[in-house]
C-alpha cells in the first residue's frame, strides 16, 4: 500500500469519527487530526484505530485552528512525519445560538476566523501541493472538502452568526472549486440539511460518511462541487 495520509481539522464524534474511519480504512494509512482539546483527540485517536486497526497510524495536535502561527506549528510538525497530505478534511466548526444585535463582534468574528480565515490559511499552504499532486502522481486523488450545511441558502435566525459564517465559507470553497478543480484537485463541500442523529435514516454519521466516500470516488470520472445529504 502507498504510504498516504489525510489531514482532519475539527476531530470528534459523529461526521468527523466517521468520514476520517471509514477514508482510512479505504486509502489512507497515515491520519492527522487536528482539534482545541488534547482528551478528545485521544478519544478520537482510540476510535479511529480500532474501526481501521494496525494499518493506520494516527498523529494528533491540540490547536485551535484560529491561532494561526500554532496551528502552522503543529502542520510543520506533521508534514516532517507523514509528508504533506492527499486529502484535507475541513470540519471545524462551532455551534452556539446567536441572536440578533445580542450576540457580540467579538464572537462573529471568532465564527469567521474558524469557518473563514483559518480554512484560507489552510488551503494557502496546501492548494499548491495538491495542484502538484495531480500533475505527478495518477494514483492520487488531491481533494480539499469542506463540511457545510443548508445555513448558507437558509439561514436561521437563531444560528444567525453560524449562518453567516458558513455562507462565507461557502463562498470562498466554491471561489477555491472554480479555480482549482480544472487542475486536478476535488474541492467541495458536504452540505448537511439538518440535525445528524444516530436514528435518523439519511443524516447519521455512518450514512454520511458513506455518502461522502461515494461522492469522493466519483469524482475521478465527474467531479461535483457538492454532495447534499
Amino acid at each position: 500500500m502507498s504510504n498516504r495520509t489525510i489531514l482532519v481539522l475539527g476531530a470528534g464524534p459523529g461526521i468527523g469519527r466517521n468520514v476520517t474511519s471509514l477514508f482510512a480504512s479505504k486509502r489512507y494509512n497515515n491520519v492527522v487530526l487536528i482539534a482545541r482539546r488534547a482528551d478528545s483527540l485521544e478519544v478520537e485517536k482510540k476510535a479511529i484505530e480500532e474501526a481501521v486497526g494496525s494499518r493506520v497510524t494516527v498523529k494528533t495536535y491540540a490547536v485551535d485552528t484560529t491561532k494561526t502561527e500554532e496551528l502552522l506549528n503543529a502542520l510543520d510538525d506533521a508534514d516532517a512525519a507523514f509528508g504533506k497530505p492527499e486529502v484535507v478534511f475541513y470540519n471545524a466548526a462551532r455551534v452556539l445560538p446567536s441572536e440578533l444585535f445580542a450576540h457580540s463582534v467579538e464572537d462573529i468574528e471568532y465564527d469567521l476566523k474558524i469557518n473563514v480565515s483559518a480554512l484560507y490559511t489552510i488551503s494557502q499552504r496546501y492548494i499548491p501541493h495538491l495542484v502538484e499532486l495531480a500533475k505527478t502522481d495518477v494514483w492520487s486523488r488531491p481533494a480539499l472538502i469542506v463540511t457545510s450545511s443548508a445555513l448558507p441558502q437558509n439561514p436561521i435566525p437563531q444560528l444567525f452568526a453560524l449562518s453567516l459564517a458558513k455562507a462565507a465559507q461557502r463562498n470562498l470553497v466554491q471561489s477555491l472549486s472554480l479555480t482549482y478543480t480544472s487542475e486536478g484537485v476535488h474541492v467541495g463541500v458536504i452540505n448537511v440539511a439538518g440535525p445528524v442523529t444516530l436514528e435518523d435514516k439519511i443524516r447519521n454519521p455512518s450514512n454520511i460518511a458513506r455518502k461522502t466516500w461515494e461522492w469522493f470516488e466519483g469524482a475521478k470520472w465527474k467531479p461535483s462541487f457538492e454532495v447534499e445529504i
